[in-house]
This record gives structure tokens, C-alpha cells and sequence, in this order.
């Protein structure tokens, strides 16, 4: 009887390498999916928190323009800065460039004082109030074009930008821009003549 040579057990080299090569472009794969899922989830979290600081001011500046029977006579609305005259007191909104915030200053209330559109996580890029008259006009003064007249003023609209910091990781930042509707200053009184 004659032998036949076992064939020796085990992997050859060729095989090893293309199955070595095979595995790294399927962890490849794996570990990229990994990663695009959580950017996704982290600027899902980041734009969810840009959502709810930009909810958190609108319903602030609702409930202040619902209240409000006036602009404050005397002042001069800006496009960054507007002063409400409310049955309770004054309140007035100031938007800061600088520290991209929104300042909403009080004379009553247990809040006088609160910033808004700012925190670790959130910062206001760019600000803006537009004033209306009620016939959707602009409230220009007769003498002076370019400044808004309180009394004229029935609408405002906000505008506004709010984006994650600049610290964040540029694949996970994000940004969220509001325009919201006209707040009609409900309580203005009739002009009575004077």
C-alpha cells in the first residue's frame, strides 16, 4: 500500500491576507456608520435645544406683546431694542451683539431681570424687531425717515438666528432661524385727540 501525502492544515498566506483585507473594510464600514449616527444624534440634540431656547423667547415676547397697550411714548424702537408699556409696568427687550443675547429687562414681576437666547449650548447670531403700522406700513416719522414712531406702531415681528457654539465640533454645529408671526399689540389704546 501506498501513502499519500497528507496536505499540510491550515491557512496559506494568500488566504489569510484577503481575509484580513476583507475584515478591515467591513469594520471600516461598521466603525463609519458608528460615527455618522452619532454626529446625526449629537446635531439632532443640538438643534432640539436650539428649538427650545428659541420656544422658550417667543413665548416670553407673546405674553409681553399680548399684554402690551403701547411702544413706550419717548423712546425710539430699533431694530435691536424695544420698550413695552403693560397695564403692570414697563418691560424692555434689548438685543446685546456682543454677547449674542436677548435681554428682556423688567420693572415688576419675580423676573426683572432674564437672558434669553443664550446658555452654554446656544448663542443668537443675529436679532432683529420690524414694526408695523395696522395698515402693514412702516412707522416712519414725517421729519426724521429713518426713525420708527411708538405711537404709530401696532405690529411687530422678531427675527432671529441662533446657532451652537463655535467651541462645538463643526460636523455636529448647527443653526435654527425664526420668523415669527406679527404680534399685534392687542391692548393700544384709541389716540384721543391731544
Amino acid at each position: 500500500m501506498t501513502r499519500r501525502p497528507v496536505p499540510p492544515a491550515g491557512f496559506t498566506l494568500v488566504e489569510v491576507l484577503i481575509s484580513s483585507a476583507l475584515a478591515a473594510v467591513l469594520m471600516a464600514a461598521v466603525l463609519s456608520s458608528f460615527v455618522f449616527l452619532g454626529r446625526s444624534l449629537t446635531r439632532l440634540a443640538n438643534r432640539q435645544t436650539l428649538e427650545a431656547k428659541g420656544r422658550q423667547a417667543l413665548t416670553y415676547l407673546r405674553a409681553d406683546f399680548a399684554l402690551a397697550q403701547a411702544v413706550k411714548s419717548g423712546t425710539t424702537p430699533t431694530s435691536s431694542s424695544v420698550t413695552l408699556t403693560l397695564p403692570a409696568g414697563e418691560i424692555t427687550y434689548t438685543y446685546d451683539s456682543t454677547a449674542q443675547r436677548l435681554r428682556r429687562q423688567a420693572n415688576f414681576g419675580p423676573n426683572p431681570d432674564l437672558s434669553l437666547l443664550q446658555n452654554d449650548t446656544c448663542v443668537c447670531t443675529a436679532f432683529a424687531f420690524s414694526y408695523y403700522t395696522t395698515t402693514n406700513g412702516t412707522p416712519t416719522s414725517q421729519v426724521t425717515a429713518g426713525v420708527e414712531v411708538p405711537y404709530s406702531i401696532k405690529q411687530i415681528q422678531v427675527n432671529f438666528t441662533l446657532q451652537t457654539p463655535g467651541t462645538a465640533s463643526p460636523a455636529t454645529q448647527s443653526t435654527y432661524d425664526v420668523v415669527s408671526s406679527r404680534f399685534l399689540i392687542r391692548n393700544k389704546q384709541a389716540p384721543d385727540g391731544t
